[in-house]
């Protein structure tokens, strides 16, 4: 059993680990009040980052967008674009998962893939 406790972003409460069609993810313990949710490793139900507010999905989303044009266009490999990122921010590898990203950090992360890409 998985002893995490993942708390809401949106509105405090503990978050449910939850199984749909499509796989596991924790869903906000306040549904149907709050309907938050954040993803979940399918294999081991451990939380994939930390939870952030409906905007800072957004965000996430599209720093992934603009992130993951480095590695897919076979120029770098993931791991390698990720060492670049976590260079380019001035962060650490470890601090570098765009699933810890705050909404400032999804930003930076825009900004700097948009710079190496005008070059």
């Amino acid at each position: 059993m998985l002893d995490k406790i993942v708390i809401c972003a949106e509105c405090g409460s503990k978050m449910v680990l939850r199984d749909s069609k499509y796989g596991k993810f924790y869903g906000c313990g306040n549904y149907p009040r709050c309907q938050a949710t954040h993803c979940a490793h399918q294999k081991t139900g451990e939380p994939m980052g930390v939870p952030t507010t409906k905007e800072g999905k957004k965000w996430r989303i599209d720093a992934h967008n603009a992130f993951d044009t480095l590695w897919k266009s076979g120029k770098m490999k993931r791991n390698d674009a990720y060492k670049w990122l976590a260079d380019a921010m001035g962060i650490t590898r470890k601090e570098c998962h765009i699933g810890l990203f705050d909404i400032e950090q999804c930003k930076r992360c825009i900004d700097v893939v948009k710079g190496v890409k005008q070059c």
